[in-house]
């Protein structure tokens, strides 16, 4: 064999300097290999070759399978330990919160044989809470636990997010692939970026239940109104943030929601282009967007949270705490002390941090491929399961009416709930299904009805 034919080296220090990741070499491999019939062989195949020059330069990863997501975090030029298993820590974690909420169980129920004990005196989270509230109105069948869970929730991801800081790069080259920097390489990365993500589905729908909640109770007449105003203005910023965190992957998932969700802004009459340009920035989808949504997602939007969180909070204590009926209405004079009202609620957070756990464990936060382009066709692509029923809405006709109106008009409809329907009569307060509010409960429930249903409707040709 003559030596021109002598195929070139693909071991040692700079034989493959024209890539940068193992996802690169792959698709090389893919797409020209075998050299009499290129693009022939199985992307199997492919990436099993791939495996193979890494482990001859002895840059591959022990114990991991390459994928088309996880190879643009692996680079070709040097060898990357991977972390240990995360399982035993989550383990221990897992069981401290078990032992926890069964000791504070085991608690009460002591003190409650016991009888009244001394109170002790009470701190700064305790002076956050009003010194009694009823013993009826404060059971989980009445709360359903949904606000303290709502603030768990918010901590959880304002932790997990600022951790993920720590790695994140906004930029559009690098964006998706410190993502999976974090879930792959970096300890206990893939369960913070987990947490992270199944914290602000799991807040979107507390929130929800929680404003239902008080919709079915009537627990929104004045003086509590103003609070049900900021609670649902609370609801949106939340549900804008879990959007704009959304994008920030910038990959293949989100390219409905990059596109089509943002264009939305433009049908927008006479403003449309100029709000779009100032949430976009620019007059198209493109890297200053990615950098333009980590300056929303970072510092608008969470600052926004965390007043309106503080604000909801406040106004929840300076408006009488929960709804009760009048003094003489009451069924059962029975209090509880803020004490044993926070024992609760921590007993019920604790609660949330197992299954949240779990869910973190057993499910992983979506991840694809790095977006290569942002205005490709997105007839394959969905919007982000909160705004699935939006997405359907938009193949009835026109976008503005139907992406941009309906929704406003269900948001004030909602905000505008307890100034102009009928409010529940105050001896009627502190139960479900008060008969003051009926027109309420029945509107609310046909408007989260319908979202269901749009959103069943927008996963049927997926389930097919």
């Amino acid at each position: 064999m003559k030596k021109d034919n002598l195929a070139p080296s693909i071991a040692g220090p700079g034989k493959l300097a024209s890539y940068n990741n193992a996802f690169e070499l792959y698709e090389y491999i893919f797409e020209t290999m075998p050299w009499w019939n290129p693009g022939s062989i199985t992307r199997e195949e492919a990436w099993a070759l791939a495996n193979y020059v890494l482990k001859l330069n002895g840059t591959r990863p022990e114990g991991l399978t390459l994928t088309t997501t996880n190879g643009y975090a692996i680079p070709v030029h040097r060898a990357v330990t991977l972390p240990g298993k995360e399982w035993p820590g989550v383990l221990v974690l897992t069981g401290v919160l078990v032992l926890a909420a069964v000791g504070m169980v085991l608690q009460a129920r002591s003190k409650h044989t016991a009888g009244t004990a001394v109170l002790p005196k009470p701190n700064f989270i305790h002076h956050l809470h009003p010194p009694s509230i009823p013993l009826l109105q404060s059971r989980f069948r009445y709360t359903l636990g949904a606000g303290g869970i709502s603030v768990f929730l918010c901590l959880v991801l304002l932790v997990t997010g600022i951790l993920e800081m720590y790695f994140y790069i906004p930029s559009a080259e690098h964006a998706a692939t410190s993502v999976e920097v974090i879930a792959t390489l970096v300890p206990f990365g893939n369960l913070i970026r987990n947490l992270h993500y199944w914290s602000a589905q799991l807040l979107v729908i507390v929130m929800t239940i929680h404003l239902i909640r008080v919709v079915l109770t009537g627990a929104y007449a004045k003086p509590r109104r103003f609070n049900f105003l900021l609670g649902v203005i609370l609801l949106v910023f939340i549900l804008l943030l879990d959007f704009t965190g959304y994008i920030l992957r910038w990959d293949e998932g989100i390219r409905w929601a990059l596109v089509v969700g943002t264009n939305l802004l433009k049908t927008i009459p006479w403003i449309g282009e100029g709000v779009y340009q100032f949430v976009m920035g620019g007059p198209e989808a493109g890297p200053a967007t990615l950098t333009r949504f980590y300056a929303w997602h970072i510092f608008g939007l969470t600052i926004g949270v965390a007043i309106l969180v503080g604000w909801h909070a406040f106004r929840v204590r300076r408006d009488g705490g929960i709804a009760v009926p009048p003094p003489e209405k009451r069924e059962d004079k029975t209090r509880i002390t803020r004490f044993e009202l926070l024992r609760r609620e921590v007993l019920a957070m604790v609660i949330t941090g197992i299954v949240l756990l779990l869910i973190s464990v057993l499910i992983p936060a979506p991840i694809e491929q790095p977006l290569q382009e942002t205005g490709l066709d997105t007839s394959d692509s969905r919007a982000p399961w909160f705004f699935l029923w939006v997405q359907q809405l938009l193949k009835y006709g026109d976008p503005f009416f139907w992406g941009v109106l309906i929704p406003l008009i269900v948001v004030l409809v909602l905000g505008l709930l307890p100034y102009v329907l009928p409010k529940a009569k105050a001896e009627e307060l502190g139960r479900w299904f008060p008969r003051g509010n009926r027109l309420a409960q029945v509107l609310v429930v046909l408007i989260i009805l319908a979202i269901t249903v749009l959103t069943v409707l927008a996963n049927l040709p997926i389930i097919q």
